[in-house]
This record gives structure tokens, C-alpha cells and sequence, in this order.
């Protein structure tokens, strides 16, 4: 079974499979000067039209900027400009506020995921805590099994062991008595 987003999930027997098909494409990212945009507009930025293949976007995608220094991220949709140049990025003042960065400086920038990309990442990193989990209740199960196993067996030493002692004792007591009815 699949759905739109290319994830699905299959059984089969007792084996449960997830998989996803296309997961997330390689994403490239670039260093940039940051430059106040004249006109604000905040959550838009522009950039030079040749990047776009570079980070691998159309215009009008969104790009994350990243503030290395203290991991803030602000997405962006980009506007694809013939007069930005090939070294920097436009930015609104609001933007370069929410980063804790300032006109000049560096920025990451690197192609947003898209919503398809995240859900698929969300199902591939459930998948792999499901499997952990698995494989930790798995071996939990064999050690509650082997310790069940190794009980049962003392404890069935136990039993023939005092079985057999109140057993001699019976054996003992009946010989004690035997004959002795007679007496009575």
C-alpha cells in the first residue's frame, strides 16, 4: 500500500516492511554575503538566477538560511535576480533580525525540504527507532525466556530433590509402624 508521497508500508507473514521510495534528494548548500534588501519583504529573499541550479531550486522554492554561529533558521521563498550577485543573498531586515545576523556577514543557505521530503524523513527515522526497539525487546524476551528455562529447571531439581527426601521419610515412617498394628 502507498499513498501520494510514495511511502507505504507491506506485510508479509510476521516481517513488517516500510520503505519509501525517492527519499530526499542530495541537497546542496552555499556560503553567502547577506545584503539588507532595499524593499523589505519579509520571509522573501533574492538571489542571483545562476545559484538556483546550485542549490538545486526553482524560483519561488524555499531555502533555509542558517546562522551557524547559534543554529537560528529562517526560511525563505526565493525571488531569482539577474542584478544580485553571485556571492550574496537579499534579505529582509526582519529576517537578518530573527538570524542575530547583520549586513555583511555570512549566511548558509541551503534548499529547503520539501513537505513530501520531511514526511518521508519522519517515516525512515521511525522505521529505524521501530527496528531498535525490535531488536531490544527481542533480545528481552530470549533473556526472560533463558531465565524462565534455567528456574524451572532448579526448580524442578528442588521438587525431586524434597520429593524424594519426604518420600524416604514416608518409606520410613510406614516401616517404623509395620507390624505395630497388631499391638493395638
Amino acid at each position: 500500500m502507498s499513498n501520494d508521497f510514495g511511502i507505504g508500508h507491506q506485510f508479509s507473514g510476521t516481517e513488517r516492511y516500510i520503505f519509501v521510495k525517492n527519499l530526499v534528494a542530495p541537497m546542496a548548500e552555499l556560503h553567502l554575503k547577506i545584503r539588507k534588501r532595499a524593499f523589505p519583504s519579509q520571509g522573501r529573499v533574492r538571489i542571483n538566477v545562476g545559484i538556483l541550479p546550485e542549490l538545486g531550486i526553482a524560483d519561488g522554492d524555499t531555502v533555509d538560511l542558517v546562522n551557524e554561529n547559534t543554529n537560528k533558521v529562517v526560511s525563505a521563498s526565493t525571488i531569482a535576480d539577474t542584478m544580485v550577485g553571485t556571492e550574496e543573498i537579499r534579505v529582509n531586515e526582519d529576517d537578518l533580525e530573527a538570524l542575530g545576523l547583520k549586513d555583511g556577514e555570512e549566511i548558509l543557505v541551503k534548499r529547503a525540504m520539501s513537505l513530501k521530503e520531511k514526511a518521508a524523513k519522519v517515516v525512515d527515522d521511525t522505521h529505524k527507532r521501530l527496528v531498535e526497539e525490535e531488536k531490544k525487546i527481542d533480545t528481552s524476551i530470549k533473556k526472560t525466556a533463558g531465565d524462565v528455562k534455567a528456574t524451572a529447571g532448579k526448580t524442578a531439581d528442588t521438587i525431586k530433590k524434597e520429593a524424594g527426601k519426604a518420600g524416604k521419610k514416608a518409606k520410613d515412617a510406614f516401616d517404623a509402624t509395620r507390624g505395630r498394628g497388631k499391638d493395638l
